[in-house]
């Protein structure tokens, strides 16, 4: 075996996500910040500078979603983990994996006034209590049947709690905690794609409200019941922040937090009295950040994306060099990724989750925050892009993914990148109630495009089967659109060969080839037995003719005939698992294994 038949290059974003933090203040007054990411916590003594990170319990290394800080103690949940941390002795002094069907415990948090805390859950909003005096934990059962976001929770001095739920049709439900009654508060003609809100007020109270804006109506809970208010009668909640970036009792100790990122390793604090300002920078473990997409730029450098955080980086193939530009080049970036890109002359145009944000990247410039790249859209009917190609007239993008929370269908961009212009095609101009998550462009200029009926926010999937499209860009018209695989919920990928074939592959890794002008299926295999589909695991070597398939534990090849569709051949077993694909060049195969880049030979370099 060649010495460099695979090469791992390592880890080329070393960083991972802030998902939800903090303050805790015990009996005598001190305080701790606390950060919670995937599988560690940070607790930070932002009176001397002392930080401690502490791994999860059984080495969970899930992601937590929210959190709760009563009495000094860090309430926190991962995957169906429900863990207790005093960031005082810094440990974890109570865990439970909770057995009830649920994929995330801790998906909200609230507490009554005898100290116990409730928590919800994901995919059936349960809410459950934990008691820190017995130690044990009751489960209410599910609160909505049919959504599976309950962002909030709050309970009120009478025993009811309320939960605010998403994301297709919002709700806020009552639920009285001794007898077991619950209602839903909002009317079922108002509920609509959103999601209720509730808080706890510093005055004790309970306020939410059921509209997605800015001024939006509030209202007071008690006894299992609301009244509408004016906002200048709002107590304001213990949170503050949103998304990820949101902290629980952000009032307490000497200094306010300013700004923090874990990704970046930075606090920005100013002392509540005397305004001083300080910044904290630090350090922890990591065993790096997931890799999105990778793609060959016209540079001839591999560029792309980690997850949640979104770091932007670059690998000179001829070197073995990486550059991470980190999160900060990335307007807007956030907990993203790139998912997508194509490229035209020397721009490299990316596709992000979340917001449908398309990016032009200037490959003959440096990159720099808010110039190069340049953030040019934002769709959220394409809320999570899946794919892009660059058409042949060397003027447009076409693009698609899935819609936003609560939504379903996602929409087809076609941008012109001169002008800037981005035409969209709603999914019911396509394939009603579906997304486009494959491309392909066919010789006379027509797109074809697979589908996925899947609803990654919140919504219930309205479809059975994924189809494959023929569309004249031009016109805007669907010329036809069939099931090439019954049952298939996903066409993931496409790649067109010389010959307007399509190849393609299913969510359950059937591979197939088919004529989408005859709608005939020519071959059909089940190469599941070689791992899962990637993310872009289609390359194609135009001197040997020959399509490269990366699946998770193999990487496959197809010789392309005139004549007739042949067999798949193990050309490797992958010795470390792909989860993200995939760049060809050089005789070699660059993808993505977790947190690092590597690489695989194919031929004689």
């Amino acid at each position: 075996m060649h010495k460099n038949l695979f090469i791992d290059y390592g880890i080329p974003v070393s960083a991972e996500e802030e998902r939800t933090a903090a303050i805790c203040m015990n009996a005598e007054g001190d305080y701790r910040f606390v950060i919670a990411a995937k599988g560690f916590v940070i607790i930070i003594d932002l009176e001397t500078d002392h930080i401690k990170q502490v791994f999860f319990p059984e080495n969970n290394d899930e992601y937590p979603y929210s959190s709760f800080s009563s009495n000094g103690l860090f309430y926190t949940g991962a995957a169906n983990m429900f863990m207790v941390l005093d960031p005082f002795l810094e440990q974890f002094i109570y865990f439970k994996v909770i057995e009830n069907g649920e994929e995330i415990v801790g998906f909200s948090f609230g507490e009554d006034i005898l100290g116990n805390i409730y928590f919800t859950s994901y995919p059936h909003c349960h809410l459950l209590c934990y008691s820190p005096r017995r130690e044990e934990i009751i489960d209410f059962g599910s609160m909505d049947l049919t959504e599976k976001y309950p962002g909030s929770v709050a309970v009120d001095q009478t025993g009811w709690a309320y939960i605010g739920i998403g994301t297709e049709r919002k709700n806020i439900v009552a639920f009285h905690l001794e007898k077991g009654l619950k209602k839903n508060l909002i009317a079922e003609s108002q509920r609509e794609k959103g999601t209720g809100y509730i808080h706890l007020g510093e005055d004790g109270l309970v306020y939410g409200h059921m509209e997605a804006s800015s001024t939006p109506g509030w209202m007071k809970f008690s006894n299992g019941d609301f009244e509408n208010i004016d906002a200048d009668k709002l107590s304001p909640s213990y949170y503050t922040g949103i998304a990820f970036q949101r902290i629980h009792r952000y009032q307490e100790g000497s200094y306010r937090i300013e700004r923090y990122s874990l990704s970046e390793g930075f606090i920005e604090l100013v002392h509540r009295e005397t305004a001083q300002t300080k910044n904290l920078h630090f350090s922890y473990t990591s065993d790096g950040a997931k890799l999105s997409t990778i793609y060959l730029g016209p540079d001839d450098y591999i560029y792309g994306t980690s997850m949640h955080p979104l770091q932007f980086f670059q690998f000179d193939m001829s070197s073995n060099k990486t550059t991470n530009f980190g999160g900060e080049v990335i307007e807007k970036g956030g907990g993203g990724n790139i998912a997508a890109y194509a490229s035209n002359g020397n721009f490299l145009i990316g596709a992000a989750y979340a917001g449908g944000k398309l990016y032009v990247f200037d490959t003959l410039k440096k990159f720099r925050k808010s110039e190069n790249p340049k953030l040019v859209l934002e769709e959220e009917s394409i809320h999570r892009p899946r794919c892009a190609i660059a058409l042949k007239d060397h003027e447009h993008i076409v693009w698609g993914g899935f819609p936003g929370y609560g939504m379903v269908g996602g929409a087809l961009g076609i941008y012109h990148i001169e002008s800037e212009e981005n035409h969209l095609l709603s999914h019911d101009r396509v394939v009603e109630n579906q997304s486009t998550i494959s491309l392909g462009e066919l010789s006379s200029g027509d797109i074809l495009g697979g589908t996925s009926i899947e609803t990654p926010g919140g919504a219930l999937s309205r479809e059975k089967e994924a189809h494959l499209y023929v569309l004249d860009w031009e016109t805007r018209r669907v010329k036809n659109s069939f099931v090439p695989i019954a049952d298939a919920r996903e066409i993931a990928q496409i790649f067109i060969d010389q010959y307007d074939r399509a190849h393609c592959l299913t969510e359950q890794s059937i591979y197939f080839v088919c004529n989408p002008t005859t709608e005939q299926v020519l071959f059909r295999k089940d190469i599941s037995s070689w791992g899962q589909i990637v993310r872009n695991g289609f390359a194609y070597d135009l001197p040997t003719n020959t399509l490269y398939c990366l699946l998770s534990h193999t990487l496959l090849s197809m010789e392309i005939q005139v004549e007739q569709c042949v067999e798949p051949k193990v050309v490797h077993t992958l010795p470390m698992s792909a989860s993200s694909g995939i760049v060809h060049k050089n005789s070699r195969i660059y993808y993505g294994s977790g947190s690092h880049l590597c690489s695989i030979q194919i031929g004689e370099a």
